[in-house]
């Protein structure tokens, strides 16, 4: 975890957002330093560029500090450019076209066995009615030690074990149903009563939703696991984060204006009335993507050409290209979610369970990774109030 990190010049650039020339200038002023990479291409370190983005940054009037002043943690389970997430050096939009979530778990878990081989995990104890699919993969997770009594445990031979098995259980949790061996995106497909050509929809869904690196959430459980923290704590920690509309429940917000466009709607009178509104466009832009989200582009992809006559799935590409010209944004995962359910009339908060159910995997990734890790993770707080005379 402590050996350095370097970057290409486009990557570098990128996280800067500088061109190369600029980049070039940093390094010839001795505040980024280089290394000879494959063929004449040179590499940078990370370190130095995420410490200088960070001390840019809080030297603008209003700008970002950062948590600490070099990078807040070093991973080796997602790069995240503008060609989409890589899991362990691994295109995610690749793996989205065969894998299944189980397939992607492993590869980020690095496993080197097969950690799904055994039996699913009892299910959940019965849960109030009424509940939302989040709410009840909340309850569910504060109830995982009522059936392993190695809820603590530390062992890393057992974390992939059980890990296999959180991830059977939250889904069954997600679902309202019981954990069983059968994977993650026909379970979903079965629940949802989705029509037999949406399965490989979902299937990729979920593998794009698995992880992005320190989002709000990944962080959260990192966070938990660097206090030794149980992995079904840990996943607490990162659902309590995700349950907020700006990242897990974005897709829902997508989903409710999405809902308004018929097929005889005006597009552009639609979209235009809410700029007039001063109403933003949920699943539109991205913080990390300067231009698109590849896993909104390779999931829309797939579903026009899955339902090219669907009316919806034919509107799309006239709604990207309205959003674009007036919001100035394009599509991100929440919105190709929200395009998922609606095309196929998938039920209420399909897109939101589908990001959660894939994005566990990526937790416990997370919160492996973490507890190899000596540190605790405690960021600085840069103080802003009144000081004492």
């Amino acid at each position: 975890m402590s050996k350095p990190i370097f970057l290409s010049a486009r990557e570098a650039a990128a996280e800067l957002g500088v061109q190369p020339a600029t980049l070039y200038a940093y390094v010839s002023r001795g505040l980024i330093s280089s290394v000879a990479g494959p063929g004449k291409k040179r590499r940078y370190d990370a370190a130095d560029v995420r410490r200088l983005k960070g001390r840019r940054d809080a030297e603008e009037p209003g700008g970002a500090r950062p948590l600490t002043g070099d990078p807040v943690l070093e991973t080796e389970l997602t790069l995240i450019s503008e060609d989409g997430p890589f899991y362990r050096g691994r295109s995610a939009q690749v793996l989205a076209e065969t894998s299944t979530l189980e397939t992607v778990a492993t590869l980020l878990w690095q496993s080197a066995e097969d950690p799904f081989e055994a039996e699913a995990p009892e299910a959940p104890p019965a849960l109030p009615e009424g509940l939302g699919a989040l709410d009840r993969l909340m309850m569910a997770l504060a109830a995982w030690p009522l059936q392993d009594k190695a809820a603590y445990t530390q062992a890393p031979k057992l974390l992939n074990v059980k890990g296999a098995a959180l991830l059977r259980y939250g889904v069954a949790a997600l679902l309202d149903t019981k954990p069983v061996t059968t994977p993650v995106h026909s379970q979903v497909a079965a629940a949802f009563g989705a029509p037999a050509n949406a399965k490989t929809l979902i299937r990729a869904a979920l593998v794009l939703c698995a992880d992005h690196e320190l989002n709000t959430s990944a962080f959260a459980v990192r966070c938990a696991a660097s206090t030794r923290a149980p992995i079904h704590a840990a996943l607490l920690s990162g659902l309590g984060a995700f349950t907020g509309p700006r990242h897990g429940a974005a897709s829902d917000r997508a989903t409710a204006w999405l809902n308004g466009i018929g097929p005889d709607a005006d597009i552009e009178i639609v979209l235009s009335e809410r700029l007039s509104r001063g109403e933003t466009l949920p699943g539109f832009g991205h913080t990390i993507y300067r231009e698109r989200d590849p896993r909104a582009d390779h999931l829309l992809a797939m579903l026009v050409k899955s339902e090219p006559n669907d009316p919806l799935v034919r509107a799309l590409p006239r709604i990207v290209e309205v959003a674009r010209d007036l919001y100035g944004v394009s599509p991100n995962i929440d919105f190709a979610l929200a395009a998922l359910q609606r095309a196929y009339g998938l039920p209420k908060d399909a897109g939101k369970i589908l990001f959660c159910a894939g994005r566990i995997a990526g937790w416990i990734a997370h919160a492996l990774e973490q507890y190899a890790a000596p540190e605790q993770i405690r960021p600085r707080a840069a103080y802003v109030g009144e000081r004492p005379e």
